[in-house]
């Protein structure tokens, strides 16, 4: 199951940029941005998949729930390679931005307060380096959306946690959200998927084999 997964993945890629894909997109997301602008509190998905707060459920499953059992961090590790790559996708493949639903008080101090992008990282080392690289990093590292970084953190922190439909719900919820809040693109929110149950997948048999 975990090359179905992966193979999906690397077909989402190649296709993420192209012309019928980006349509698709472009007149979905636009059905959806209603829906966003009407339900601020969609917004709340910009939190839950926000990387402290998924590292910490990784974590606590990585740990052995606190010490009540072994410790397994092949879950964190599997956990920072999907990450990894996530990250890479989006510097290769240079998807537009879609337009942005701009968050209101206090889901925008909330949102900032449990989010660690990659670019920010980036713009922080630009203030402090005056290096050519670490300024052409801040600028041009991340170029594209595809995947989604929140339904992958998403679907794997959660699919430690949850099984069958609370799972899927919970899947869809977060795609369907950060489309409607024009974060991503509905083929973002695949991808996202793809590589969040391609890790769920790995880190089940490295628990099972391990």
């Amino acid at each position: 199951m975990l090359w179905v997964w992966l193979t999906g993945f690397v077909i989402a890629a190649i296709v993420a940029p192209t012309v019928p894909v980006m349509e698709f997109n472009t007149d979905l997301s636009r059905i959806l941005e209603p829906v966003g602008r009407q339900w601020p509190a969609i917004q709340l998905i910009w939190v839950v998949g926000g990387l402290p707060v998924t590292t910490l459920v990784v974590l606590y499953f990585a740990s052995g729930r606190l010490g009540r059992g072994s410790r397994q961090w092949s879950i964190f590790w599997v956990f920072v390679g999907g990450s990894v790559v996530e990250l890479l996708v989006k510097h290769f493949v240079a998807t537009p931005f879609p337009p942005n639903v701009v968050p209101g008080s206090p889901y925008a101090q909330m949102i900032t307060w449990t989010n660690i992008e990659p670019s920010t990282v980036f713009a922080w080392l630009a203030l402090w380096s005056h290096a050519p690289v670490v300024r052409h990093a801040s600028v041009g590292f991340l170029r594209g959306t595809f995947p989604s970084g929140h339904v992958f953190r998403i679907t794997y922190a959660y699919g430690l946690l949850l099984k069958n439909f609370g799972f899927a719900a919970l899947v869809a919820v977060a795609a369907f959200a950060v489309v409607a809040t024009g974060g991503h693109w509905p083929w973002d929110a695949v991808g996202g998927f793809l590589l969040g149950a391609a890790g769920v997948t790995a880190a089940q048999k490295r628990r099972r084999y391990g």
